[in-house]
């Protein structure tokens, strides 16, 4: 099977200082990494200008199911490339020819993200050059910019062009391992939402006491490193354990033998009692189970612009 590409979108990661947004985005390329090894999914992490870009011989649905389970990436574009020749009339073709509505009267517009050296095309001379040929070959379209039917989304790089053919919702959030660890209990359905709702905020989950190993290797598939501590600098640059900061369904008294506070720590913080299924509905729990077991297939919530936003 022939190498495929996708882009990698970060929506709240972009929002971070630059050493922090560096961090983070280390952090996820890691679990990313380690979850394609878990699963044994052949892929190649690059970079392509400013993008992260995976890079896979293996089937396109196994791929993008694995990427629906990498937190912190908000979306994924998966990535055809056309063509080693730039000329506008063979790109429009070899589009319609993937495009399944020719004929049809339908609505367009085209965006250009040009990449690499100016050459002889700029974005918005090749945006025109292949929206009047697209029309030419195909009179049915009309263009719409402000909301069509079909985008068509072209990478142009001195040499290459490519099309956005897709946009994959990612689950968001932040990656695992980046804001500390939490010990949980997982003995129901609900410690598993709640769990994965911290994780989601960049907390590692370290599974304790009677946790039911279904259920950690359930959220296994979204941190490959969950009961892992994190590990930082102490205010001599020495590495050391962090202790948990949060506890999911058990009590603190419980989880007290298990924080892992360090005997010459100057200054320690309490233990939270987390509960982040408060006033969560049992539709929107049903939503997001559903969400956890098969993420490329169902969305984490019923209102899916309350939860992005």
């Amino acid at each position: 099977m022939a190498q495929q590409s996708w882009i990698l979108r970060f929506g709240e990661i972009g929002l971070k200082s630059k050493v922090v947004r560096r961090s983070f985005q280390r952090a996820l390329r890691k679990n990313l990494v380690q979850l394609a090894e878990n699963s044994s999914v052949p892929l190649i992490r690059d970079r392509l200008r400013d993008f992260d870009v995976i890079y896979s011989s293996a089937p396109t649905e196994v791929v993008e199911d694995l990427m629906c389970h990498g937190l912190g990436i908000v979306a994924i574009d998966r990535i055809v490339e056309l063509s080693n020749t730039l000329d506008p009339q063979l790109i429009s073709e070899l589009l319609l020819e993937r495009h399944d509505r020719v004929g049809e009267k339908r609505t367009f517009g085209v965006r250009i993200k040009r990449l690499g050296e100016k050459g002889e095309w700029d974005s918005q001379s090749y945006a025109r050059a292949l929206g009047a040929s697209l029309i030419e070959r195909d009179p049915s379209l009309s263009v719409d910019l402000s909301n069509p039917e079909w985008w068509v989304k072209i990478i142009l790089e001195p040499a290459s062009v490519s099309s956005i053919e897709q946009r994959i919702q990612g689950p968001g959030g932040l990656p695992t391992g980046v804001q500390g660890d939490v010990l949980a209990q997982l003995t129901t359905e609900d410690d598993v939402i709640s769990s994965f709702l911290i994780m989601r905020r960049g907390s590692r989950i370290i599974p304790i006491l009677d946790s039911k190993s279904e259920f950690i290797d359930l959220l296994l598939k979204w941190d490959p490193f969950i009961g892992v501590r994190s590990r930082t600098k102490d205010e001599r640059g020495q590495m050391f354990q962090r202790p948990a900061w949060g506890v999911v369904g058990l009590t603190i008294e419980q989880a007290e033998p298990h924080i892992q506070r360090r005997e010459t720590a100057i200054k320690t913080t309490p233990l939270s009692t987390l509960e982040p299924l408060c006033a969560w509905s049992e539709e929107e729990k049903q939503a997001l189970w559903q969400h956890i077991n098969a993420p490329s297939q169902f969305r984490p919530h019923p209102d899916t612009t309350s939860w992005f936003e």
